[in-house]
């Protein structure tokens, strides 16, 4: 169910931004374009999420995170992205039992990404990504380990303080089941 309404909600943000896209005047500036080549080193704040694993529940806790994104904007509009996460939580087992156990997780993650960005001002710019991900995750004590992989979206917004540094802030989801469970994401971008 909170997949379902994450998706909801991503899609809505990213209509939300089309529609108002479409009706904006063009405020392309030297601040809020760029191509060529950029780095964005982030600050990741994992949500956490409950999902089934077996015959038991596994329930992560908030976590946080180190990330980056290495990117080539083709033009104002588009870039392609590689990226890569590693982020620590606690995660809660409970068997049916009603035993429950809590360990320290591990998440990897590294993907490819496609960005639609729309600057709306001279400072502000809307974005939407479009990717697949690998996730590889260690849930310590538990004795659980595993990788999976799938599709991720995001969308956010990016300010531009001059031609080469923008602050930006990303909601990302993905369809890959994990106690992990989407992020927030808060980075520097550096254009070369």
């Amino acid at each position: 169910m909170k997949k379902t309404v994450n998706k909801i909600a991503a899609a809505s943000l990213v209509l939300a931004s089309l529609s108002f896209s479409a009706n904006a005047q063009s405020h392309s500036s030297k601040l809020a374009t760029h191509t060529g080549p950029y780095f964005e080193p982030k600050i990741i704040m994992n949500l956490g999420e409950k999902i089934s694993h077996g015959e038991s529940t596994l329930e992560g806790d908030t976590g946080y995170g180190l990330g980056f994104d290495l990117g080539y904007s083709i033009n104002e509009y588009f870039a392609l992205e590689l990226d890569g996460t590693y982020s620590e939580s606690d995660v809660t087992e409970t068997l049916s039992t009603g035993e429950i156990e809590k360990a320290d997780a591990s998440f990897y993650t590294y993907g490819t990404n496609a960005v639609l960005t729309y600057p709306v001002s001279e400072h502000f710019i809307l974005l939407g990504k479009v990717g697949y991900g690998y996730e590889h995750e260690d849930l310590g004590s538990l004795g659980i380990k595993g990788s999976e992989h799938g599709a991720n979206w995001a969308v956010g917004a990016e300010y531009s303080f001059n031609p080469h540094i923008e602050l930006s802030l990303e909601y990302e989801a993905a369809d890959i089941r994990s106690a992990r469970g989407d992020s927030l994401q808060l980075g520097l971008i550096y254009k070369l």
